[in-house]
């Protein structure tokens, strides 16, 4: 079973989204929760593998959620932009 562990940058971020972005990142991440207990993801989720334990959830066209996904451990990293996500994934390298 995995545990899901929110960071402090992920709650940083949030604060700075709009209600209805909140909605739609509610909305995606019952969809993660889906997957991570049933592993069931829906079509069209908009889930995608960007490193070996980095994925990337997109709601829209431009807000995007980065997680990691460890063994037993699901972090939620950072919420933003597609260029937030750039800047992130070129300091993670």
């Amino acid at each position: 079973m995995r545990i899901v562990k929110i960071l402090p940058s992920f709650e940083r971020n949030l604060k700075r989204v709009s209600s209805k972005d909140r909605t739609k990142i509610k909305k995606s991440l019952h969809q993660l929760n889906s997957f991570i207990t049933k592993g069931v993801l829906p079509k069209g989720s908009g889930l995608k593998k960007l490193t070996n334990s980095i994925y990337e959830i997109r709601m829209d066209i431009r807000l995007r959620i980065i997680i990691q996904m460890d063994e037993d451990v699901v972090y939620l990293v950072l919420v933003g932009s597609h260029s937030d996500i750039k800047r992130y994934l070129n300091r993670y390298r």
